[in-house]
């Protein structure tokens, strides 16, 4: 069984990555490491789940899909192949191995960024980012100098703002929905009209296929409604979040939590876009 739902999928090209068995599996443990590890741990040495916070974690997400989209366009040859084998580089580019470097990398970043905050007194936040675009510099410019679809990557960020910015305009001055004048949830929205925009339009317009079995339930037939679906949960979920979590840190972190979500997912599949 584990060869056959965890293993398999690593390191065999011809076997779909994701499937229901590792998808609950890996969902279920990022769930308890995120809230019942890393953020009772981060939340006691007060580090604060803010807009900045998310921000600079923009590079560390930037790292991650730029190691995917190198491992799925085999950017640097048989050195990113698929492997279960941690010494190999290709380990690393893919998925769980991926999530675990950057993780790691968001850790060192995090223990710089306290040191020098208190020992150079540089600003905790900026320390963070300055790790993280060291970290993503190297993959980022892999993958941009291979792009071969300015084009389709063009229209695809051009239609991700326009969803995003016609969502809040009408929640804001029609529907008046008050979440949606918070810059976090706005940015949690962002990540997922990302990953619904671009799995719509790889899949319509360029014959990619969904990695991920849930999301293909959707896409099989219906591509366009994913964009509305994703949507529609994320404004559910946040207005959850806004109404029934009174702890302000961690109703922070569940929203760095949606953007991480959104931005992983989503900007791989726009950077895989612009290398088809």
């Amino acid at each position: 069984m584990i060869n056959e739902y965890f293993v398999k999928p690593v390191y065999n090209p011809e076997v779909q990555g994701y499937n229901l068995v590792n998808t609950a599996v890996y969902g279920i443990l990022l769930l308890v490491i995120s809230f019942f590890v890393v953020y009772p741990q981060l939340d006691k040495r007060g580090i604060k789940f803010n807009y900045k916070f998310a921000l600079a974690l923009m590079p560390y997400i930037l790292l991650g899909t730029a190691l995917r989209a190198i491992n799925a366009f085999e950017l640097l040859g048989d050195l990113v192949k698929k492997t279960m084998n941690p010494f190999e580089l290709g380990y690393w580019t893919y998925t769980p191995g991926v999530w675990f470097l950057v993780f790691a990398v968001v850790v060192i970043g995090l223990l710089l960024a306290k040191w020098l905050e208190k020992n150079k007194k540089i600003d905790f936040y900026k320390a963070i980012a300055g790790w993280g675009i060291l970290a993503a510099i190297i993959p980022a410019f892999i993958v941009f100098s291979n792009f071969k679809s300015f084009d389709h990557f063009g229209i695809n960020v051009i239609a991700i703002l326009a969803i995003t910015g016609f969502v809040v305009l009408i929640a804001n001055n029609i529907a008046k929905i008050k979440i949606l004048r918070d810059k976090m949830n706005i940015f949690a929205l962002a990540g997922q009209a990302i990953d619904g925009f671009t799995a719509y339009y790889a899949i319509s317009y360029l014959g990619f296929g969904e990695q991920h079995v849930l999301s293909s339930m959707i896409l099989y037939n219906t591509p366009l409604i994913f964009i509305f679906v994703k949507i529609i949960l994320i404004l559910l979920i946040l207005h959850y979040v806004e109404k029934e979590i009174m702890d302000e840190n961690l109703k922070g972190f569940i929203k760095i939590f949606l953007i991480i979500l959104g931005f992983a997912t989503g900007g791989a599949s726009l950077l895989k876009i612009g290398l088809a």
